[in-house]
């Protein structure tokens, strides 16, 4: 009797242990599942108990669960196994199992532990993302998708709706490097509340227009956009969002040239060469003006237009304003159909907006429509410029078209999971730079940039140490994912991150078949949609690896900056190792008293 009373407790207490203990960790993937998609990077605290009747506390990342689920199921086929044994046993085996064990089985708990949160800092709001789906990537890349090496484990289908959510960006107090090393200091002050700057107290119901060098990209247009709302905001006035064109070279539709397809043509001279670009009027292809207006003052391009009736009523000269640039004003004057009542010239933005914000040489209530050009040495302090600026980064955001389509790419081909992004302007056409007719300046910066440039088609030894420290970086964040924004004629480039990071990899292709799918043909009708979606990925990053004397990266880490995003670091740093004769990743926004000089340590160029 007593034989077969200890083995059915025996087998109750295994049964109760594997119930238990099955029920916390399927409670745990369920939430893992339904979770806001940024915090599934943290770590669940679980204590397991142990063969000599301790208990070992140990982290789990939340994502890591399923596979845990599964050694928990091969754990109770072994315990199966020891049942089936155990009621064979005689009977003084059966004593020595501790009554007291399943007891304190029945008290553990897996106590969640955030130890990464990226919804304490600066929360914006974000369209709802749609349910993650498994999504097919289509093979018409230019580049073989290689294989995963690992087989995913295919998670459980949460049928129940998504609550609408707030998307947060990335919070730098939360995650820390392995190595314990810090982001580089990229020269500009972040500390924005020790800067003690003012707020802006005039009231004015004129505008600010910011001129374009229309012979620029679509990045460096949308950078003066940018300066030309912090000039607005500090003024009281509303910024007006100019008219822009979509470059002629579109890697996102791949046709050379915009001519064929631009629904509101324009012929831009550039260097020697005529093109048809197509001009972008409408603001909310540039902004979300929407959000933008809960700060501040927003027009359109027509109805700025409309109210002055087609007249500047000042022109203001900022700083050194270099002849040949001034041809990009002219075609921004025509392109927008604006004539100037009157010029005035300043040598810094302070003659215009005093650091104390009050009114400079155009008071609130002179000259309702003015326009402003931004030269050389125009805005000298880049402290004032970003803290002010961080005061509106919250509005100041890409098109809500672009935001979705970003948001929902990271989450259903991406996997929502965290990543590294990696910006690298220098390909073939960068090697430009190092030839003799370039200045010596020039040439020097650039130096070690094209012979890494070339390297990368040409030298093995070069190539693996340039996929050995991509990785040691990603392993230093713990971070799995990468994704490459780049001109997509770096074919050797990609092909050679394909084959380094297979299932894991992604770059503007798997954006154009994405959009494809998701959105038709009509999309991504020019590189300024692409452009606005690439770096809305880049901005989301766990870790961006930026490159140095590119404007557009200077975008990406503006955002970031503003809103106290801080993991980044120099993509020529990284796989340079330091090496010197790279230019150093520096902040260079906005036009100010930027100098080169120091960019390479050491260096005078």
């Amino acid at each position: 009797m007593r034989m077969r009373l200890n083995k059915k407790f025996v087998k109750r207490s295994l049964e109760l242990i594997g119930a238990v203990a099955v029920v916390y960790l399927m409670l745990e993937v369920l939430e893992s599942h339904t979770m806001d998609k940024n915090d599934v990077t943290r770590n669940v605290q679980v204590r397991l108990p142990q063969a000599n009747g301790e208990i070992e506390e140990i982290a789990v990342p939340a994502n890591e669960l399923q596979d845990l689920q599964q050694q928990l199921l091969l754990a109770k086929r072994e315990q199966a196994q020891v049942q089936a044994q155990v009621m064979q046993r005689p009977d003084n085996f059966a004593n020595k199992v501790q009554p007291q064990a399943a007891a304190q089985i029945l008290e553990l708990g897996m106590e969640r532990q955030q130890t990464i949160s990226y919804k304490t800092f600066n929360q914006v709001e974000e369209p709802q993302v749609t349910e993650r789906k498994v999504v097919e990537q289509p093979k018409q890349s230019p580049v073989t998708r290689a294989k995963p090496t690992e087989r995913k484990v295919p998670k459980p289908e949460v049928k129940a709706e998504k609550p609408k959510r707030k998307v947060a960006v990335a919070n730098n107090a939360g995650l820390r490097p392995l190595s314990g090393k810090s982001s580089p200091d990229l020269g500009v002050n972040t500390n924005f509340d020790e800067l003690n700057i003012p707020e802006p107290q005039l009231k004015s119901s004129g505008y600010v227009l910011p001129m374009l060098y229309f012979d620029m990209g679509p990045n460096n247009l949308f950078r003066l956009f940018r300066q030309g709302a912090v000039t607005a905001y500090e003024m009281g006035r509303t910024a007006v969002v100019p008219v822009f064109h979509s470059k002629h070279i579109n890697k996102f539709t791949r046709h050379p040239r915009m001519g064929d397809a631009a629904s509101n043509p324009f012929v831009l001279p550039i260097f020697d060469q005529n093109y048809t670009v197509d001009l972008v009027w409408p603001p909310t292809d540039t902004i979300d003006p929407g959000t933008l207006k809960k700060v501040m003052g927003v027009s359109s391009m027509k109805d700025f237009r409309k109210d002055c009736k087609g007249h500047l009523n000042l022109l203001v000269k900022c700083g050194q304003l270099d002849p040949k640039r001034l041809d990009g004003i002219q075609h921004f004057q025509r392109a927008a159909d604006l004539k100037v009542d009157k010029e005035i010239s300043i040598a810094t933005y302070e003659e215009l907006v005093p650091n104390d914000l009050s009114p400079g040489v155009v008071g609130p209530d002179e000259y309702k429509c003015m326009g402003i050009i931004y030269g050389k040495k125009c805005l000298p302090s880049q402290d004032r410029w970003l803290a002010t600026f961080s005061r509106i980064a919250k509005s100041f955001m890409r098109p809500l078209p672009c935001r979705k389509f970003a948001a929902n790419f990271i989450e259903n081909v991406m996997g929502g999971q965290p990543y590294m992004a990696v910006h690298w302007r220098y390909e073939s056409d960068w090697l430009d730079m190092c030839k003799p007719s370039r200045p010596k300046g020039a040439r020097e910066r650039n130096k070690e940039i094209c012979r890494l440039t070339m390297g990368l088609t040409y030298d093995d030894e070069i190539r693996n140490n340039f996929i050995q420290a991509i990785k040691d970086k990603m392993a230093d964040y713990s971070l799995k994912q990468l994704f490459l924004a780049s001109p997509p004629n770096n074919i050797d480039l990609i092909r050679l991150m394909n084959e380094s990071f297979p299932g894991n990899f992604y770059y503007s292709d798997d954006i154009i078949q994405y959009a494809k799918k998701t959105e038709g043909e009509g999309f991504l009708t020019n590189n300024y949609k692409g452009s606005f979606i690439e770096q809305e990925v880049c901005f989301k990053s766990t870790l961006f690896l930026g490159s140095s004397l590119s404007s557009w990266t200077q975008t990406v880490l503006t955002d970031r900056l503003a809103r106290g995003i801080k993991r980044h670091d120099s993509v020529l740093h990284v796989v340079g190792k330091g090496a010197p004769g790279f230019p150093a990743l520096i902040f260079q926004f906005p036009e100010g008293k930027f100098n080169f000089g120091g960019m390479i340590p050491g260096k005078k160029v």
